[in-house]
């Protein structure tokens, strides 16, 4: 006789508990079961998952649902954790798809809509049908049910509850049959300590016994051995469920469409109208290729997908909010002649077929950036065309790493949040699988006591932690629509942000074949809308950057590419960008978008890269392995460097089928990355390639650098793409520096820390004014060669003394210090005036900040005093560490320029001077503000890429493996370093190799120090 385990991976923020389906189906099918049901309290988060993998397991899966009562309507008697009434769970089975819909519904309703759900009456009415099964233990429940309509044969008093006797009295008071369904919270004993620590760590009570595990078939019946009805019953419940769910039926959102019109004309009419549009001399070229790819979409179902798309680019285009389509959709003419993609693939080369190909059965990806402050606009038209009940935003289920893992364990042991967070920084971002080597290759946790308690616990616990689901946010931009109410594929709960989200994540959401839409939010897009805003508001005209196309001929944008001067430019901002940048002396669009793709590391650690840059420049002669490639890499001079790239090859040299190329494609890169899909291929590749004539000695050095994209690889499309919105920043940083640094630092729109960019406004001539009482607004705002702060950065003033101090302007300018502080009385507190005048907010009233802060009779620190008793101007140090204070950066100079006479004295050559200095031993000196860790090539060995900066300029250091082991401790502490080594121009700009370095002693200037990801190599 069959025993169905009933498997609650009770909620830890969401559903989590210590199973995941996997781990759930391996335990099941290990024991002997041959059915198991998932019960997640209030939701189906893993319902995909685990249907997919018991089946691989042998199982047979069914899918439940423990329903709980909102928590303002539980009403007395005994609780359970978190709330929880002893013995009024009330668990939901599917009997079939429709069921499956209905559990959707109801788990929908009592997240969306607590206030208003009755989990009684809509449980007894879900199971109208029999598509739905109860089970209940609590009598006053199950009569409830019952009374409510609960179908004959759907209804279950369940045993393995805490008071059987109670159910099986129910049982028979109310003519129901006894079930045997005990919970089970983890797999084996051993799973009680991860259970009571997840519990531990959120400060809730037990919510399980040890003895809340799972049970084998054999114990299953020896405990219920009297129940032979019970356990029958649930054999038969294990029976009657059979949920198929639509895995892999896609369900592609549709237009609303006036009568009589079809998606495929609709589309062709817009499609060809939009190529009259943007095509200046539409050629016969270009109709051949629209007309194939209109064909494509069509023929593959994806008309109306496209039109939804073109719908809500077309919208954010009448209400003036700048987009740009990325991705590999960039590649299509399509969507160009649609205005998704601004980058014209004809003119530019770029493939349609690694967009779509003939044999592509999954629906395309076309992604949509938008200003991050509008996009939450755009997300709104597609609710209002749409409706709510057929438009969510994505979920992701993030997960424990050791960092995070290391930060609850601690907690639920009750570790001061304080040392916590001290130490936490020296737990590398990684899973425990790779915690010790990780640990090895990081100078900076050098010291960490992890061996000494209570930490050796803290990391002992939160090994049990680490790869299990930890809560479930937003995803940055997926939005799905359906043709059908959503509720009839998956269940949608409220996010911290308030929106409604699928409780399943993006792949999942794929799976049940419902269509993911990315609306993302791009900080870049706000710089160039506000810049282009403040450059037509100064100069009475926009500048010349729509369509961005005319910008590629612009002498002072190039300059300053090829000089890598592009701090804050989108894209291109990072120390190996602008680098490269220089090496290749990057001056049109076309090497602009090669470099957005050969630094990433599948080209650059395979050798392509240094390939690459030596052809480019003449230094070797373009090399191709066959000459039936100089055809498809004649532009990359016979390096692959793109995705294209690969399909190309795979399709028209190799022979492989356009299908078998692009699912080569998604096993090398992306999200989809899959080195045993990779080999799966290998056969294929060199059967077909031998039966073209192919020698293998080719096909072994295609493989390699194909297998090498395994690491990273990019879309020609999506780099072009991205090209464009960095000429055009680059543009108006080269013409337009203030206008350009104010949007920047106001939409935070880059990688660096506002500190890092006043110091480069500084370092292009602009004058750094502080923010004025009088003049001021909450942004920066910039025009001619002056930038002026505003109070967005102030620290420790409220809002409400702000707005106290814009409404008193409003009246009238301030007068003086004096006039200042009588209108705006106590509304602002004494605190809240020392920092403004330590900000400089203040120094138009003609008086020293010393003066004047001792007017304010606070005895600010460090202020002197004179001989006479009143104030001593302050001093430049006193100044500067003011300004750091309340606007966390310095107005004044750089934070660093009174030690400029201390570093002379000791012979440190100032950054300005390192390009004159090649191949000479020197000690420079600064404040390290971005560094980037990674793998040697060769050894695997950790090393690291550092820039400092000092009050003349930046300095690029490279630290090997020894160095960075000796000294790679300093990096991130804070402190002013030296670095002793040897200035380098191999790489085409000035890098020092560090052989030594060491921290200012009795010196502390504190700044970010920003990690660089690890998906750029230069």
């Amino acid at each position: 006789m069959a025993f169905v385990p009933l498997i609650n991976r009770t909620a830890y923020t969401f559903a989590s508990g210590t199973l995941t389906p996997e781990a759930l189906a391996e335990a099941c099918a290990g024991l002997g079961h041959t059915a198991a049901g998932l019960c997640d309290r209030d939701g189906l988060y893993g319902a995909v998952r685990f249907t997919k993998t018991a089946k691989a397991a042998g199982l047979k899966p069914l899918l439940g649902v423990e329903i709980t009562e909102p928590v303002e309507r539980r009403g007395g008697g005994a609780s359970g954790a978190g709330g929880r009434p002893a013995g009024a769970s009330l668990f939901a089975f599917a009997r079939d798809l429709e069921g499956y819909s209905r559990l959707c519904r109801l788990v929908t309703r009592r997240r969306l809509e607590p206030e208003s759900f009755r989990r009684t009456e809509e449980a007894a009415a879900a199971t109208e049908g029999g598509h739905v099964a109860l089970l209940a233990s609590d009598p006053a429940l199950l009569f409830a049910l019952k009374k409510a309509g609960a179908g004959r044969g759907s209804l279950f008093a369940r045993l393995g509850g805490r008071d059987e006797g109670s159910a099986r009295a129910a049982a028979q008071w109310l003519g129901l049959p006894l079930l045997a369904a005990p919970e089970a919270f983890f797999p084996d004993p051993s799973g009680y300590a991860v259970h009571r620590l997840l519990r531990a760590a959120k400060h809730l009570p037990p919510e399980a016994g040890p003895d809340a595990f799972l049970l084998a078939p054999a114990r299953a019946r020896e405990r219920f051995g009297r129940d032979r009805e019970a356990l029958a019953a649930s054999a038969e419940l294990a029976a009657s469920c059979a949920v198929e769910l639509p895995l892999g039926e896609w369900l592609l959102p549709h237009p609303p469409l006036p009568p009589g019109e079809t998606e495929a004309g609709r589309l062709r009419a817009l499609a060809y109208a939009g190529l009259a549009r943007r095509v200046r001399n539409v050629t016969l070229p270009y109709l051949r290729r629209l007309e194939r790819e209109v064909e494509v979409v069509v023929r593959l179902g994806f008309a109306g997908y496209f039109l939804v798309v073109h719908d809500i680019a077309r919208f954010a285009r009448s209400q003036g909010i700048p987009t740009i389509g990325r991705g590999s959709g960039a590649g299509s003419l399509v969507s160009y002649a649609l205005f998704l993609t601004h980058v014209d693939p004809v003119a530019e080369g770029l493939y349609f077929e690694r967009f779509l190909n003939p044999e592509r059965r999954n629906p395309p990806d076309i992604d949509l950036d938008f200003s991050w402050r509008e996009r939450d606009r755009v997300i709104q038209h597609v609710y209002d065309t749409y409706g709510a009940e057929r438009v969510a935003m994505i979920a992701t289920h993030n997960t424990f790493s050791a960092r995070s893992a290391f930060r609850e364990a601690a907690r639920a042991l009750s570790v001061p949040e304080a040392e916590v967070s001290v130490l936490a920084r020296a737990v590398p971002h990684t899973s425990f699988d790779r915690f010790e080597e990780a640990l090895r290759a990081r100078p900076e946790s050098r010291g960490a006591p992890f061996g000494q308690e209570p930490w050796r616990q803290v990391l002992e616990a939160a090994r049990w932690l680490d790869g299990l689901p930890r809560h479930l946010s937003v995803h940055c931009g997926g939005v799905v629509v359906s043709p059908v109410p959503l509720t009839r594929r998956l269940s949608l709960e409220r996010a911290a942000k308030g929106v409604a989200v699928t409780q399943c994540d993006m792949f999942d959401v794929e799976e049940l074949g419902l269509v993911k839409i990315d609306l993302l939010g791009n900080r870049s897009l706000g710089v160039l809308s506000d810049a282009v805003a403040a450059v037509k508001d100064h100069t009475g005209a926009e500048p010349p950057v729509f369509p961005p196309e005319r910008l590629y001929g612009d002498l002072k944008t190039n300059r300053v590419l090829s000089e890598g001067r592009t701090m804050g430019c989108f894209y291109v901002e990072s120390p190996g960008m602008r680098q490269l940048l220089q090496r290749l002396k990057t001056r049109t669009f076309r090497d602009l978008t090669a470099v957005s793709s050969i630094i990433r590391p599948g080209v650059a650690e395979s050798g392509m890269m240094e390939a690459y840059v030596r052809r480019r420049l003449g230094e070797e002669a373009p090399a191709y392995a066959h000459p039936g490639l100089e055809g498809l890499l004649s532009e990359t001079f016979g390096v692959m460097v793109y995705q294209e790239d690969v399909i190309r090859v795979a399709h028209e040299f190799v022979g492989l089928s356009l299908g078998e190329a692009d699912l080569l494609r998604r096993a090398m890169s992306g999200k989809y990355r899959s080195r045993q899909e990779m080999e799966a291929l290998t056969e294929a590749f060199f059967a077909k390639g031998r039966a073209r004539g192919v020698g293998d000695p080719v096909l072994q050095e295609l493989w390699r650098q194909i297998r090498s994209f395994a690491g990273y690889a990019f879309c020609k499309a999506h780099s072009a793409s991205f090209a464009q919105l960095s000429y055009q920043v680059a543009y108006l940083k080269a013409h337009h520096p203030a206008e350009f640094f104010a949007a920047l630092l106001n939409n935070q729109g880059g990688f660096y820390g506002t500190a890092a960019y006043v110091e480069e406004a500084r370092r292009w001539g602009l004058s750094i004014l502080p923010p004025d009482v009088n003049a001021s607004e909450t942004g920066f705002a910039g025009k001619g060669r002056l930038l002026r702060c505003g109070f967005l950065t102030l620290r420790g003033v409220r809002a409400c003394a702000l707005d106290a101090l814009f409404e008193e302007r409003g009246e009238g300018p301030f007068r003086s210090f004096e006039d200042l502080r009588a209108r705006l009385g106590r509304r602002v507190r004494p605190e809240e005036l020392e920092t403004l005048v330590r900000a400089g907010a203040c120094d138009s009233f003609g008086e020293e900040r010393g003066r004047l802060l001792a007017a304010l009779g606070r005895g600010a620190p460090g202020l002197r005093q004179g001989a006479a008793g009143g104030s001593a101007p302050l001093s430049l140090a006193e100044t500067l560490a003011g300004e750091r204070r309340a606007l966390g950066f310095c107005v004044t100079a750089h934070p660093l320029t009174p030690l400029l006479p201390w570093a002379s004295e000791r012979g440190y050559a100032p950054a300005r001077e390192m390009g004159a200095r090649p191949g000479e031993r020197l000690r420079v000196w600064g404040q390290a503000i971005a560094y980037k860790r990674i793998p040697t090539r060769k050894s695997g060995e950790a090393m690291a890429f550092v820039t400092l900066e000092d009050p003349t300029g930046l300095v690029e250091a490279t630290f090997f493996p020894r160095s960075y082991r000796d000294h790679g401790h300093l990096i991130t502490s804070g402190r002013p370093l030296v670095l002793e080594g040897t200035v380098e121009e191999g790489r085409g700009s000035p890098t020092l190799t560090v052989e030594r370095a060491w921290a200012v002693r009795g010196v502390a200037v504190p700044r970010p120090v920003r990690e660089w990801p690890a998906e750029e190599v230069a």
